[in-house]
């Protein structure tokens, strides 16, 4: 039995090492763990754009299903910030206290590269925080 359907956009490489070892979580905008869009047009254009900051240099789009995925709980957001933008978004909160541990989604794979409409710039924003922890070298 699977969950809602939901993309996540990385890097080409990462993409191939969540497929053989799952997702490890990161820090985000409303706490640690995964996040992912809803709406496929709108991930998609988030990925042309290289993500929220614009780094993403070889973006891809995985898609999951998972009956862990939840909503973003809105009042977890700062004052001020855009409600509306979360409202495609879900995430897979995880542990920060194990940053080793990976999630394996009942489903994952590779969206199809064939690219549908762009989705409308107002759609779009970069204050959403999709990243990875980086390995500090020498620590």
């Amino acid at each position: 039995m699977s969950g809602p359907r939901a993309f996540h956009v990385t890097e080409r490489e990462t993409a191939n090492l969540i497929l053989e070892e799952g997702f490890l979580g990161s820090w985000g905008d409303v706490g640690y763990g995964v996040y992912f869009w809803t709406n496929e047009t709108v991930c998609r254009a988030y990925a042309k754009q290289g993500g929220w900051d614009g780094l993403v240099e070889d973006p891809v789009v995985l898609v999951v299903e998972d009956q862990s995925l939840i909503p973003i709980n809105l009042s977890d957001l700062p004052a001020g910030w855009d409600r509306d933008l979360y409202a495609s978004m879900l995430w897979r909160p995880m542990e920060e206290d194990d940053p080793d541990t990976s999630w394996r989604p009942e489903t994952l794979h590779l969206l199809n590269p064939a690219s549908p409409d762009e989705a409308p710039p107002n759609l779009i924003r970069y204050h959403l925080r999709i990243t990875y922890p980086v390995q500090a070298s020498g620590t």
